[in-house]
């Protein structure tokens, strides 16, 4: 149990170091559990640890034994979901209460379930311009100025400086996790 343990903590230092460091709103993963209660007892365990530095898990869906994580912080996420550009812009995605973080996700995760196609509007909840967000939807894809951890539509200088500082976090933080420190250690709290 303790090997499994670390394995999900390994997983989220690999794919949301950033998150635990307070560089970035959110992130977005997969990840394989045994079975739905393993997933429910691990993420509540780590909840218990980082939602008190103001970190959440959230399962957004699963199929088979493939969990859709959301890794984020509470207090960046609420700051995003308040601005006025954001709202109008969710509220057309069919986001009643954009402003509400609970609810917001939780619409989030139902339109990830229900919908065939992935919903572009993800990109809030993970931090990225929405300048980028809305290229990427009128572009369908294409024409990006860099791909790199999001398609770039816009600012392309701030976009790859952002990209090496995550990149630069992630390895860090797994090669400090790699040598003992416990996630919880790592994890900066909210302000």
């Amino acid at each position: 149990m303790i090997m499994m343990r670390q394995s999900f903590e390994l997983s989220l230092i690999d794919n949301a170091a950033a998150t635990l460091a307070g560089i970035k709103v959110g992130n977005l993963y997969n990840y394989r559990f045994s079975s739905f209660s393993d997933c429910k007892e691990k993420i509540g365990c780590v909840n218990e640890q980082l939602n008190k530095k103001g970190v959440y898990i959230k399962l957004l869906n699963y199929k088979d034994d493939f969990y859709l994580l959301y890794v984020y912080r509470k207090s960046e996420l609420c700051r995003i979901l308040a601005q006025n550009n954001v709202k109008v812009f969710l509220a057309l995605h069919g986001y009643r209460h954009p402003e509400d973080e609970g609810m917001a996700v939780d619409f989030l995760a139902e339109r990830i379930g229900s919908d065939k196609e992935f919903p572009h509007e993800i990109g809030v909840f993970l931090g990225y311009p929405l300048g980028d967000i809305l290229g990427f939807i009128r572009n369908r894809g294409e024409n990006c100025k860099y791909c790199g951890i999001w398609k770039v539509y816009c600012d392309e200088i701030s976009s790859l400086k952002y990209f090496k500082k995550i990149e630069r976090c992630r390895s860090i933080y797994l090669k400090v996790f790699n040598s003992g420190r416990s996630i919880y250690d790592m994890t900066v709290k909210s302000v």
